[in-house]
């Protein structure tokens, strides 16, 4: 069996225990880490980018893909609710990594997600972040370049599309470590 396969089967296991039995572990799962409640980015308020966000979980729901959202109980009130939306406290945030196929973070370093094998979805960062080109076979993940709702849905639906295509996801995957 390869590595991959393993990999693979691990996080179906981490799907499972964290989403139920019931859960179909080849869907894709995105995770959203709010920062404390308030999620930072360069060049935009707190207030703007949670505003932002709230209307990217909208989108996600309407989508019907499975998303982890941590952030802390005192937010949950602020943000959509929804049959495709899951709140977890911010302690189990390396517990929704592990479960997550890719990760909308906006402070957490990318080499701490990218161990749990999670693909980031984060505004670009010059020629640090190089976009995944499923033609070339190169790039390490899905980027936006403006913080706001469209872009981000924008990078989310390209990385979900991806991940249909389990060989361009395993060249994905491997160029994370």
């Amino acid at each position: 069996m390869s590595s991959y396969q393993t990999f693979i089967e691990q996080k179906a296991k981490q799907k499972r225990e964290l989403l139920g039995k019931m859960f179909f572990p080849r869907t894709p799962v995105l995770l959203v880490h709010l920062n404390g409640g308030r999620p930072t980015v360069k060049g935009i308020k707190k207030e703007e980018l949670l505003k932002e966000c709230k209307g990217l979980l909208l989108g996600l729901e309407t989508i019907q893909l499975t998303t982890l959202v941590v952030c802390p109980d005192s937010m949950v009130k602020e943000l959509p609710q929804g049959k495709y939306l899951h709140f977890l406290d911010p302690q189990k945030f390396d517990t929704a990594c592990a479960a997550a196929d890719f990760v909308i973070d906006f402070h957490t370093d990318p080499t701490h997600i990218r161990k749990f094998g999670c693909v980031p979805v984060a505004q670009q960062n010059g020629a640090s972040t190089v976009d995944y080109n499923p033609i070339q076979e190169e790039g390490d993940g899905f980027y936006f370049v403006a913080p706001n709702q469209w872009e981000m849905f924008d990078a989310i639906v390209r990385a979900r599309e991806t991940y249909k295509f389990p060989y361009d996801w395993e060249n994905l995957i491997k160029s994370l470590s």
